[in-house]
């Protein structure tokens, strides 16, 4: 461990060695066991820095009443639970309607009987020979 990575550890974790990395932790200890006289004012003041920090962030105990002020206040929706799948479907079976009712405008009516037979023919063949080698 060098004294460069040993600071940054310092400055990104704190002075507690238990919120240092694990993997880095026994080697970063044995670093400061070792180089006490180098390394003794970067861990003064980070426990200087970590003591204030856990002065002005203190925990929040509960936070039950808090969700339930939050969630009292939120906006009720307006419309009734079985509206939104009703518009799904609707607009489904609308589109469904126009693509079909297309398909007849655009195709002159000579045209029908032939797309209809290669519609609704084909359905006793194996579909695994029809996709070949994707299959």
């Amino acid at each position: 461990m060098t004294e460069e990575r040993f600071l940054q550890i310092l400055e990104a974790y704190g002075a507690d060695p238990a919120h240092w990395p694990a993997d880095e932790r026994e080697e970063a200890q044995r670093f400061a066991r070792l180089s006490r006289e180098q390394v003794a004012a970067a861990v003064s003041n980070e426990m200087v820095l970590d003591d204030l920090l856990d002065r002005l962030i203190e925990p929040v105990a509960d936070t039950s009443l808090l969700e339930r002020r939050v969630l009292a206040r939120m906006p009720r929706p307006s419309m009734p639970d079985w509206m939104a799948p009703s518009a799904v479907a609707a607009a489904l079976v609308l589109g469904v309607c126009l693509g079909f009712a297309s398909s007849a405008v655009t195709v002159p009516q000579d045209d029908m009987d032939a797309i209809y037979a290669d519609a609704f023919t084909g359905y006793e063949q194996d579909w695994v020979d029809w996709l070949g080698d994707d299959a």
